[in-house]
């Protein structure tokens, strides 16, 4: 007879007993343990007597320890032990696979460290729900764009004076870059303070490149150059191989705004005015000119207007005193041929043609004076 036969023989007692109506239950059911009690210490009386190895006897002692005499509130004590400890093995089973499993969202890259063992992964992971052993945890980085807003910054100028800038730059990751990354700045927080130091040094060397009249009028020039020492900066160069970067591709990058020194400004708006009035006076000496150069061809002209109506009227003038002289001439000389005629019809002498051109005028005039000087002679009857 084993054990288990003799308990189901005991629970049988027990139903039987408790099926009974008898008000002394309680009685015979601790008769009938007393029973079973007899039969267990009577079974290990004959199993003592037989031969053991020392297995069987190990076997033999659990066997003996486990069919002690026990009460029934031990059982039940046991029973729930036993529910005790299944539950909690459950929810450490529960505990430790849900420590082994790990999300890894699609914007996302990740490397499995185990931090027990201080052991990093050398694979990749993005976008899935992946297991590993308990407690382990992902470094992750972000694989959308990063941008970085450098507002109200400062640079140095190639002549040595600051300029105020705002940049704003974008960059990301590479799938094959984040274990060298992780390797060397360990997690994303320290290699992003990496790249943005880096952008800035990037940016301040662009700075040094250029005048600070140059930020006005080269602004376009002066964004390209940011970027491409930037590039240099994050990526490597590819001709040095000894500037590796730190592992980050470059989007774009751009030029939000550049303030100049109060006082440059100050200086070119003093310049930009003084250029203003040199202008001005330039071209109220060019008016003055005009104005004098307008007078001296008015007076050029109205000189010429002058000397061509002064040459006008002499031409007229000696063409009067010419046909006057010619008149008078003509009147001369058919006076002339009068008074030869007369002297010739007349026979008269040439004293006597004076005396007739006295009496000529004397008939003519009605009132003629005429002053003569000692001696004098006013009569030409003698010549007639």
């Amino acid at each position: 007879m084993t054990n288990t036969t003799l308990y189901v023989v005991a629970e049988n007692v027990t139903k039987n007993v408790s099926d009974d109506g008898s008000t002394n239950s309680e009685s015979k059911f601790l008769d009938a343990y007393d029973h079973k009690t007899a039969v267990i210490v009577e079974h290990t009386k004959e199993e003592k007597s037989k031969p053991r190895s020392f297995l069987d006897e190990l076997k033999f002692s659990y066997k003996e320890w486990y069919d002690r005499e026990r009460s029934p509130q031990e059982l039940v004590n046991r029973r729930r032990c036993w529910m005790f400890l299944a539950f909690a093995v459950l929810i450490t089973g529960i505990s430790l696979l849900i420590a082994s499993l790990r999300k890894v969202d699609e914007t996302t890259f990740g490397v499995e460290y185990n931090v027990h063992k201080k052991q990093l992964d050398d694979a990749t992971k993005s976008g899935g729900l992946f297991f590993g052993p308990p407690g382990y945890q992902f470094i992750k980085f972000p694989s959308t764009f990063i941008t970085v807003d450098l507002n109200e910054r400062t640079c140095v100028s190639r002549d040595g004076l600051l300029v105020i800038f705002s940049v704003t730059f974008q960059y990301q990751i590479m799938e094959e870059n984040v274990l060298p990354a992780i390797q060397k700045y360990r997690n994303f927080e320290k290699w992003a303070n990496i790249v943005e130091a880096a952008g800035l040094s990037a940016i301040h060397h662009s700075c040094g490149n250029y005048f600070i009249s140059e930020f006005q009028n080269k602004r376009g020039e002066i964004q390209k150059n940011m970027e491409e020492n930037l590039r240099i900066k994050l990526e490597g160069d590819p001709n040095n191989t000894q500037r590796e970067g730190v592992y980050a591709t470059v989007v774009s990058l751009q030029l939000q705004n550049v303030e100049l020194p109060d006082e440059y400004n100050e200086a070119v708006q003093a310049k930009q005015s003084a250029e203003e009035d040199i202008s001005l006076a330039k071209n109220e000496r060019k008016q003055e000119t005009t104005k004098a150069d307008t007078e001296r061809l008015r007076a050029i002209e109205e000189a010429k207007k002058i000397l061509d109506t002064a040459n006008s009227e002499a031409e007229v003038l000696l063409t009067e005193a010419r046909l006057k002289a010619e008149e008078t001439n003509f009147a001369f000389e058919k006076e002339a041929e009068t008074i030869l005629d007369v002297k010739t019809s007349l026979d008269l002498t040439t004293e006597g043609v004076l005396a007739y051109l006295y009496n000529m005028l004397l008939s003519e005039v009605s009132n003629l004076k005429i002053t003569t000087g000692e001696p004098a002679k006013l009569s030409r009857k003698d010549e007639l």
